[in-house]
């Protein structure tokens, strides 16, 4: 007989002699193994409640967030953010909260109120998640202090967007904001410089035609 009968024979002998002494430790003390059953079960109880609890709380956080959702779109801007904030009150380490932030930013941003929406794209960037929102958070904080009139500020965040995300749909957006910046702060060769790049990089597209005009109007 070969080695795999062997090691399988051998298995099978170790888990029976483990069955055997655990049926005679069971039986020598009837009582012990009681609480440890007990004990396995109510394990199991804490375990299930804790995850319907997450799992009741994760569906809570999202409706929380379509129902702030559904009061902008009918227009009720303050009861909208009265949710936003009652979510990340209530939720705040959950993913709805995080787009809670970034749909708060946008809310305030439309508004005008460019540095309330700076805060809530803060607020989202120092949560770190979700991961996906990031980029979009960074590109939004950009344009909402360009708006806000603070250039040098925008110049940073777009250049820390680039540096991370160079490759991302939103990059040419942030090239824009970038230009715009260093125009505005009076560094005419370094905006040059950003409008040439974003000709250069994405050749035939608006972007690059925008960039182009502004070369031409400097």
């Amino acid at each position: 007989m070969g080695k795999h009968w062997i090691r399988q024979q051998i298995r099978h002998d170790d888990v029976h002699d483990t069955f055997d002494k655990a049926v005679v430790w069971v039986q020598a003390n009837r009582q012990a193994a009681g609480m440890a059953a007990g004990a396995a079960v109510l394990a199991v109880l804490v375990v299930s409640l804790i995850f319907f609890q997450r799992t009741a709380a994760r569906t809570a956080s999202w409706e929380r967030l379509g129902l702030a959702q559904s009061y902008a779109y009918s227009g009720r801007q303050d009861a909208s953010l009265e949710q936003l904030k009652q979510l990340a009150a209530d939720y705040p380490t959950s993913d709805a909260a995080g787009f809670g932030e970034l749909f708060a930013g946008d809310l305030l941003y439309q508004g005008g109120k460019f540095k309330q929406a700076t805060e809530h794209y803060t607020k989202l960037l120092d949560r770190g998640a979700p991961k996906a929102l990031q980029p979009v958070a960074l590109n939004d904080l950009a344009l909402a202090q360009e708006s806000d009139g603070q250039p040098q500020l925008a110049v940073q965040t777009a250049q820390r967007f680039l540096e991370t995300y160079s490759e991302h749909f939103l990059a040419p957006q942030i090239h824009a904001c970038l230009a715009r910046c260093l125009q505005a702060l009076g560094q005419a060769d370094q905006a040059k410089a950003a409008y040439q790049k974003i000709s250069l990089q994405y050749p035939d597209t608006s972007w690059a035609a925008w960039a182009q005009s502004r070369l031409k109007g400097s």
